[in-house]
């Protein structure tokens, strides 16, 4: 299989053409491209996986663009698997209605709205009118099942054009890091809204990111890593106002980002926010990138030496066949000869292999009847509700939290 990329050598927000390159994780194949046999798996296509930093505007990039019709257009990633997250869009929901007067009139477009997870929580608390709109026909299908209006498109100026002024609420949670073209989703997005309405964002906050040494959020489908003060400047460009940020405790740290075409009499004036939590404190020159990524490299050797130790006379086996934890094998050298299989529930994935590293992907019985000393948990963001389901079918084992820092529960 043929990787379609390209490289990336001026900032997507700004257009500064001198990005600095700090953090090199090796050649990684594609995370979510999982294969029928272990010997293609191994032999998966990889390209330099490269973190580069623009000095004008803030935002953190890729330098290696893969094409988006690629990475998604089947998308093996559900949403509700995931209680924490479920949780995670009751609360939105309910938050969002009291600052913005949702209703039953609401008209909410959820764009790469998955398996409909977000929008389906809304609908049940708020009533609102509905649509999905997401590239995976896979997924839509899924959604579409729950009853959730569903188009299989990449939302562009086409189709804002098409919802001109008539959004009330646009959600686009976990997916703006997956584009190349921010501009023009961000100026579909203007065409689309309601002059009233709001737009939310929410992605990993690429400093709490650093802050907890979470490399793993490093991939090919997150093409940017996004801080408030790029953020800002990119809705400045566009000519929409970001009128509120808030930090939100999910996937390791996330911020919200609520923006709209024009400022409401409650809204904040955000310009004297820009030093953000450790935004400007911390993260200001460019030799702070790199000593974090020297400690990166660090954290790598820590990692597989003791993982190397563990399974020396140990059973080993490791949960969630997730992004993140592609880079995280493929990153520290982590195969068959130290993981048994992974674990995971989410059907697409079973029976697959993992990319690079050819480990076997399994259901939850394979975990019960192999009954491992140790696993390692790939998807530490959710480790609290991994372990807590686990416990109950393999009481006996050991849990490895590789990220923020090594630690054994």
């Amino acid at each position: 299989m043929e990787i379609i990329s390209q490289k990336h050598t001026s900032c997507r927000v700004c257009g500064h053409g001198e990005l600095k390159l700090y953090l090199d994780l090796g050649l990684i194949p594609l995370a979510n491209n999982l294969f029928d046999t272990q010997e293609e798996a191994i032999n998966a296509p990889r390209l330099p996986l490269v973190v580069a930093w623009c000095e004008n505007c803030g935002l953190s990039q890729l330098t290696e663009v893969v094409s988006g019709r690629q990475l998604f257009s089947h998308y093996t990633y559900r949403s509700s698997v995931n209680q924490g997250y479920i949780e995670h869009c009751r609360k939105m929901a309910l938050d969002l209605k009291e600052k913005y007067g949702l209703n039953q009139e609401t008209f909410h477009i959820d764009i790469a709205g998955n398996d409909g997870t977000l929008l389906y929580e809304y609908n049940e608390l708020l009533g609102h009118h509905v649509l999905n709109i997401d590239p995976a026909e896979n997924l839509c299908t899924i959604s579409s099942h729950k009853g959730i209006p569903s188009l299989p498109k990449f939302w562009c100026l086409e189709l804002g054009k098409q919802f001109r002024d008539s959004a009330d609420l646009i959600t686009a949670t976990n997916v703006f890091a997956h584009l190349d073209n921010v501009i023009e989703f961000l100026e579909a997005c203007k065409i689309a809204l309601k002059p009233d309405g709001v737009l939310v964002i929410e992605n990993p906050y690429w400093m709490d990111t650093m802050m907890g040494n979470q490399f793993d959020q490093v991939y090919f489908e997150h093409m940017s890593y996004w801080s408030v003060n790029p953020m800002l400047y990119l809705c400045e460009k566009v000519g929409l106002h970001l009128v509120d940020i808030s930090s939100q405790k999910i996937h390791g740290g996330t911020c919200r980002y609520e923006i709209r075409k024009q400022k409401g009499t409650k809204d904040t004036s955000l310009p004297f926010r820009t030093n953000f939590m450790y935004e400007s404190a911390f993260w200001g020159k460019f030799s702070d990138y790199k000593e974090w990524a020297s400690r990166i490299y660090q954290i790598k050797d820590e990692i597989s030496q003791k993982l190397t130790t563990i399974s020396k006379d140990k059973k080993v086996c490791a949960f969630a066949a997730s992004a993140k934890g592609n880079t995280l094998l493929n990153f520290c050298g982590i195969g068959t000869d130290l993981i048994e299989f992974i674990c995971d529930e989410t059907p697409e994935k079973i029976g697959k292999y993992s990319p690079g590293t050819g480990i076997p992907i399994v259901g939850l019985q394979s975990i019960i009847d192999y009954q491992p000393d140790y696993v390692l948990i790939l998807s530490w963001n959710f480790k609290d509700e991994i372990i807590a389901k686990l416990r109950i079918v393999i009481p006996n084992a050991k849990y490895i939290i590789p990220i923020p820092k090594w630690e054994v529960i």
